[in-house]
This record gives C-alpha cells, sequence and structure tokens, in this order.
C-alpha cells in the first residue's frame, strides 16, 4: 500500500462486516485506519484522524442513522459510504441531504464495495448500476403514471408498476425463478426488487405481501 494512499474509517459493530470492508479497501487502494464499534465515538475520532472516507454501517442504527449522519457535517473532507441491508428512496434521498456521497448494500461483493470507494473519493456518488437502474424505472413509472397516483403518502413509499407485478406474482407462490421467467429479468434483478419493495413496505418476510394493503400502500396488521 502506498504511503499517500487514501484512508478510510470504518464505523460499524459488526467484525465481519468491518473484515470485508478492509478486504475491498486493499483492492481500491484505500488504507483502512481506524474502526469504531460505538457510534457515539465517531466524531471524536473522526477528528483525530481525519480520514478521506468513511464507511458506515446504517444498519445498528435504524431509524436513528440520520441523527448520527447529520452530525458529521463539518468533516466536509471526509467522503461518506452508507452500507445498508436495504436501499430505499427515502433513504437514499435522506442520505443525499445529510452529506452522503455512495450507497450500497451489504450484500455486494468487495468489488463493488472498492468501486464505490474509488467512485466517492474522486468526488462522484455512487449508487451502484442495479441500485441506480431500480431508482431510475422507479422514477419513469411515476412520471408516467396519472396525477392522483404520484401523491405522497407519510405510512409507505408506493410500488412502482414494475413492483406490483413482482408482488402479484409472488402471492400466487411464483418462486424468484419463475417471477424472473415470466418478467424477462434475471434472478439477481428480482431478488434486488425485492429488497426494494420490501424496504419501501417495511416489511421482511415474504408472506407479508400477500396481506392487504391500506390506501397508503402498508400491510394491513390484524
Amino acid at each position: 500500500m502506498e504511503t499517500n494512499a487514501p484512508t478510510a474509517l470504518v464505523a460499524s459493530p459488526d467484525v465481519r462486516f468491518c473484515e470485508a470492508v478492509g478486504a475491498a479497501a486493499d483492492q481500491a487502494g484505500v488504507q483502512p485506519v481506524a474502526q469504531v464499534a460505538s457510534y457515539l465515538k465517531l466524531t471524536t475520532l473522526l477528528d483525530a484522524v481525519k480520514p478521506d472516507i468513511l464507511v458506515f454501517d446504517a444498519d445498528p442504527l435504524g431509524t436513528g442513522a440520520g441523527r448520527v449522519l447529520a452530525s458529521l457535517h463539518q468533516h466536509s473532507g471526509t467522503a461518506i459510504l452508507m452500507a445498508t441491508s436495504a436501499l430505499s428512496d427515502k433513504r437514499v434521498s435522506d442520505g443525499l441531504l445529510q452529506g452522503v456521497c455512495g450507497f450500497i448494500t451489504k450484500s455486494c461483493d468487495s468489488c463493488e464495495y472498492a468501486n464505490a470507494m474509488r467512485a466517492i473519493r474522486r468526488g462522484e456518488i455512487w449508487l451502484g448500476r442495479e441500485r441506480l437502474a431500480l431508482a431510475l424505472a422507479s422514477l419513469i413509472d411515476t412520471i408516467n403514471l396519472p396525477a392522483q397516483s404520484r401523491e405522497i403518502t407519510t405510512v409507505a413509499e408506493k410500488l412502482s408498476p414494475r413492483e406490483e407485478e413482482i408482488v402479484r406474482l409472488i402471492s400466487r407462490g411464483c418462486t424468484n425463478k419463475e417471477v424472473a421467467k415470466a418478467l424477462g429479468m434475471s434472478d439477481k434483478t428480482v431478488k434486488a426488487h425485492l429488497s426494494h419493495i420490501f424496504a419501501k413496505l417495511g416489511v421482511n418476510r415474504r408472506a407479508q405481501l400477500t396481506q392487504p394493503r391500506n390506501p397508503a400502500g402498508a400491510p394491513l396488521v390484524n
């Protein structure tokens, strides 16, 4: 590793996640300089080591991730890469407002982590090709919908027409492979869509997709 290589700080209590990020950093030519498991110490450590990149595991904080990120605005020299199990449109839009430069799912491979680090170090915004394609598809679907279908709700994000198709097929008992064949897409793309759907509806199991939904889109709870 070059002595003048960009540096990275990893914020996560997940040891395996930190190890995976370390391996990806090596591929990207980035030098990990510190890890922090306690988010309460994050600001102090950023002041001390002044890393070029902060890899931020948002999962342990849940909805509290925004508050922590908002407190990091003064560290303008550090590019933030947020890692999470599921990326919703709201999480991305909120993250951008909070200064996040890149977004990545924790299940991706080390090559994508490395590409994300390189991109945000260059001053680019990183979403990943697959996630960006989903975001653009959702935007195009929204633009093409009638005005009354584009109303914003506070309970759940609306599903795009393609996402509704996937939910209908899953509700009929179709497997991912069967959904992929029916809609002319790959298994990997179906999985990405399902991750997006789960995040939008606030569910974590396929069975929950068969439940009736309220007008805002969220599953009804008996």
